[in-house]
């Protein structure tokens, strides 16, 4: 059984696109797993995803999906064509390198969303460390944003390259079913795991708002709503 560890939830609902990311590849390969609630610095490399299994500990989300599908077979991405692997890197490459960012600068940045951002990922921290907990974390990662750029960048910019980002995937997934075409691939999950922390996370965002307007992506995540009903949660088949 794979041991699949993840921040606790937030809203209810999976509020790390990385960690959603491993979850919904799993469900998608039909690879038996299970999740537990862990703390970052507990992690190979001091961050969140990483999985157990075999006694193996791998961490990041790219390479677990690597690792998974060495280990277990690559039900999903088989039949890819080239010029469906060079599609899927770069869709890949937008929402974890630039749409990412503008999703966490949305969360942790933006005063009129960083009280709900408190309340869900620090409600359960004593009250009188709740503030100090809280707002250390907050000012590590403007300074990690400080360091990307967007943490140097004005509200309108920081919203502006992210709305970008949505209208090119919106784009792509108007012209299939899926991100790489009309058959589920492991790319889906990743697509899937960024929108979804967008869309169905509740903050009213200027992100929130570009990704509704835009019915491929509504669509989309409904289809994938759809195939995932189907597929089996935690603890595996």
């Amino acid at each position: 059984m794979i041991e699949l560890h993840q921040f606790a939830p937030g809203w209810g609902l999976n509020a790390s696109p990385f960690c959603l990311k491993v979850e919904v590849y799993c469900r998608l390969a039909e690879l038996p797993y299970q999740t537990r609630s862990t703390l970052p610095f507990k992690g190979p490399r001091g961050k969140l995803p990483f999985i157990v299994d075999q006694s193996h500990r791998v961490p990041d989300s790219g390479n677990i999906l690597t690792y998974l599908k060495k280990t277990y077979g690559d039900p999903l991405d088989g039949q890819l064509s080239e010029a469906q692997l060079a599609t899927g890197h770069m869709l890949r490459r937008t929402c974890e390198e630039s749409l990412y960012f503008a999703i966490v600068f949305s969360r942790w940045v933006d005063d009129r969303y960083w009280p709900k951002t408190r309340e869900a990922f620090f409600g359960m921290v004593p009250p009188v460390a709740r503030h100090l907990v809280a707002g250390a974390a907050r000012k590590g990662i403007r300074k990690s944003l400080v360091g990307q750029g967007y943490g140097r960048y004005p509200l309108a910019e920081v919203y502006a390259a992210g709305t970008a980002d949505l209208s090119a995937i919106a784009w792509q997934l108007g012209q299939h079913k899926y991100a790489a075409g009309n058959e589920v691939t492991s790319l889906d999950a990743t697509v899937y795991a960024f929108l979804f922390n967008i869309v169905r996370a509740p903050l009213e965002t200027p992100l929130k708002h570009a990704a509704s307007e835009r019915e491929s992506i509504l669509a989309y995540l409904e289809r994938m709503e759809d195939v995932l009903k189907m597929k089996s949660g935690p603890g595996g088949v």
